[in-house]
């Protein structure tokens, strides 16, 4: 059952950026030829409200944000929400019905979507009833204007990633022959939550000896040899905001070619980093770094793409990839870099660290070994 709209007792203060995203946004509407938008992915509402809870939904109009969840939420946004300008907030577990009995909509006649993240069913129910409101599709309405990080926002992303360098710091301790990869995994996650992580942000990655080939294995009970190469990938979150970090080791001794290869992958990282630049095209970053490894005779197994935007959500826009050219590198946003080689039945290995776009290039945010770490 609805309930009436309550004050809004927020936290005191919030990131001049949102208000930057929501009048981009704002603008994006005007171009559109559309006077109210709802957004429904959790990240964005995140980014522009500050929520953190499972279900919500936000109507931006010209002048009005009405922020709409269920009464599991009811205290919870009272001391989370941004205290943003023409901010409103609704209890219901029906918003729709809440919507039009309300009458948010009133004198709206036409409400844009994030068709990208909506299901198509989805979409059909709401325009059913919605009408006569025309309801549109605005895929991309809300994120590019995410993409860019607060310096709120990059500080949380600077504390996941100092947690997840120490966390590898202290797993080379821990790693030895003997160990299977499962209980890396466990220590890394135990470790990451008494340091003060939230969460994982995906799945740990460990794998080890042949098994580095399965480029997104997940841990198992092979237990680590002599002469192996270890490779984990793994991150932290901290006030939401993610880190995403690989590092490569080998346990007792690295061939040369294993060393060789390390050091390549580096180098293909270094470039990358060096080059972009904010507003470049990401196929062109991958580039940077795919043509150092292609050269070397290793193109064929380097099989994903270079990277990732990171924030909120660990895989975030834009992506760095050779089969993508509309992915554009904005100021100000996080990335993760992670050159890779994988070599079937043998081994396989990944550098990756996150970085802050600025003009003058790649800041780093983690910083790999320039040599193989032979533990």
């Amino acid at each position: 059952m609805a309930k009436k709209t309550l004050p809004t007792d927020t936290i005191s203060d919030y990131p001049k950026l949102v208000d930057r995203r929501l009048e981009q946004i704002r603008f994006t509407m005007e171009d559109l030829k559309i006077d109210s938008i709802v957004v429904t992915y959790l990240p964005n509402i995140r980014y522009l409200t500050n929520f953190s809870g499972s279900a919500a939904t936000l109507f931006i109009t010209e002048n009005e944000l009405h922020f709409v969840t269920d009464d599991r939420y009811e205290e919870q946004i009272k001391t989370e929400l941004y205290p943003l300008p023409g901010i409103k907030t609704h209890i219901s577990r029906d918003v729709w019905s809440y919507i039009k009995t309300a009458k948010i909509l009133k004198e709206k006649s036409s409400l844009g979507f994030e068709a990208d993240r909506m299901a198509y069913s989805d979409a059909v129910d709401i325009r059913n009833k919605i009408r006569p409101i025309k309801f549109k599709p605005a895929p991309g309405e809300v994120e590019p204007f995410t993409m860019p990080k607060a310096p709120e926002e990059l500080d949380n992303i600077k504390k996941s990633c100092a947690i997840a360098e120490k966390i590898y710091e202290e797993m080379l301790d821990f790693i030895k022959p003997g160990i299977t990869e499962k209980e890396i995994a466990n220590e890394i996650s135990f470790r990451s939550r008494q340091m003060g992580s939230e969460s994982e942000p995906f799945d740990i990655i460990v794998v080890s000896g042949a098994r580095g080939g399965l480029i997104h294995g997940m841990p198992s009970d092979k237990k680590i040899k002599k002469n192996e190469i270890v490779l984990m990938d793994f991150g932290c979150i901290v006030n939401g905001f993610c880190s995403d970090i690989t590092r490569t080791i080998a346990v007792g001794k690295a061939t040369k070619e294993q060393k060789s290869i390390y050091k390549l992958l580096r180098q293909a990282e270094k470039a990358a980093i060096e080059y972009v630049r904010p507003g470049m095209n990401g196929k062109n970053l991958d580039a940077a770094a795919r043509n150092l490894i292609e050269k070397a005779g290793y193109g064929d197994y380097f099989q994903h793409s270079l990277g990732h935007g990171l924030g909120l959500v660990v895989h975030e826009r834009p992506t760095i990839t050779f089969r993508m050219d509309d992915q554009i590198v904005p100021n100000e946003c996080v990335l993760a870099i992670e050159p890779g080689i994988y070599l079937p039945g043998k081994f396989g290995m990944r550098v990756e660290d996150n970085i802050f776009v600025t003009t003058n290039g790649g800041e780093y945010l983690t910083n790999a070994p320039d040599e193989l770490v032979v533990i």
